[in-house]
């Protein structure tokens, strides 16, 4: 294990609403249901950072089996929420495993942020977890989907096991989610497991295949091949240099992590994080495609991809939409912006954006 020692903040004793019910009704109210490995923490970095940027709210943090186990999980949230000051963040624990057990062997090597989530680091502080409601996270789903309807977009960083669940337990409230999306699947085939699958719709493949083919709301999917496209704009020397000096202590962590994490990987991919941008300014994207899709469940070579069905033409039956590039600069605008202070207010970097669209087009671009 790494002795690697960071100070932290110590988890408040109690939880309460992050949003508050009466909220005016334009805000954009977000539950993020992770598996909390260091993207992670960059997805709560992100969207928590800048709440009155984009005008939203995370009304909830919901936890599933993954990068790490359900334990580790918690603490891994709960460690994040300290470092941004932010335990007014309601959070719960959801699956502890996959739909049908047991699952694929998996040794240390398939631990790409180590055995605990956060690169195995030490720290000087633990958080107390007393404070996080006996409530699964699926049944508390359900209770803020009924209190918000149309109100409240899902974001799901690690595998769909809680949404599998909540489709198939309460498939009555379906219709009450704003809006799905999720980071995993794949485009072309292109996975980071052993096999052909990416790792999220791989460590849950039946989960994947219920959400795929049961969403009430066509599925936005940042896929792991546009993960890796942004590897040449978003390499691990970059990442290194733009946060040597963290300004807050949620930075602080995080460079403790992947110093060990990327220590060898030339290439940083914190993939929910992108996500995470994509969810707070559509506008991001600049080039997706809506297909039919499912999940391969049979397959030895291909469990757990999902496979587009070029074929299928009739848009009334498409059920994702593939997000394939996003505006880079932007994005790399926004990501730099995380490194400040608590008093210090974010940039919303849509004008920005909104002005160099309008150049292009004047140039005929």
């Amino acid at each position: 294990m790494i002795n690697r020692i960071l100070p932290l903040f110590s988890l408040v004793t109690v939880i309460s609403a992050a949003c508050p019910p009466n909220a005016d009704a334009n805000v954009r109210r977000i539950l993020i249901d992770q598996d909390a490995g260091g993207d992670d923490a960059w997805a709560l970095l992100m969207l928590l950072m800048n709440e009155g940027e984009y005008n939203v709210c995370v009304q909830a943090i919901t936890c599933t089996h993954g990068n790490t186990d359900i334990d580790n999980v918690a603490m891994n949230v709960a460690r994040t929420l300290a470092a941004l000051d932010r335990s007014d963040v309601p959070m719960y624990r959801g699956a502890s495993e996959r739909l049908i057990t047991p699952a694929p062997d998996r040794d240390g090597s398939g631990y790409f942020w180590g055995m605990n989530g956060f690169g195995d680091v030490r720290f000087n502080s633990t958080p107390s977890l007393a404070a996080i409601p006996e409530d699964h996270a699926v049944m508390q789903m359900h209770e803020l989907l009924q209190k918000y309807p149309q109100q409240i977009t899902i974001l799901c960083t690690g595998p769909l096991t809680n949404l599998a669940l909540l489709f198939k337990l309460f498939p009555e409230v379906k219709g009450n989610i704003a809006d799905i999306f999720i980071l995993g699947g794949n485009r072309y085939g292109v996975g980071n497991t052993d096999f052909t699958a990416e790792f999220n719709f791989y460590d849950d493949p039946e989960a994947a295949n219920i959400v795929v083919n049961n969403a009430p709301v066509v599925l936005n999917i940042f896929p792991w091949e546009t993960i890796l496209d942004l590897e040449r704009v978003f390499p691990t020397q970059w990442r290194m240099e733009s946060f040597r000096e963290p300004r807050n202590e949620a930075i602080a962590m995080l460079n403790a992590v992947e110093a060990v994490v990327y220590a060898n990987i030339t290439g940083w991919t914190p993939c929910d994080m992108y996500l995470a941008a994509v969810v707070l300014d559509h506008g991001l994207i600049r080039k997706s495609v809506q297909y039919r899709a499912d999940v391969e469940l049979n397959g030895k070579i291909t469990r757990g991809m999902l496979g587009i069905l070029y074929h299928e033409h009739d848009e009334d039956q498409f059920n994702v939409n593939i997000i394939d590039g996003v505006d880079e600069d932007t994005l790399k605008q926004m990501v730099v912006d995380l490194n400040r202070g608590a008093d210090e207010n974010g940039v919303d970097v849509r004008p920005y954006r909104d002005r160099l669209m309008a150049g292009l087009k004047f140039k005929g671009i």
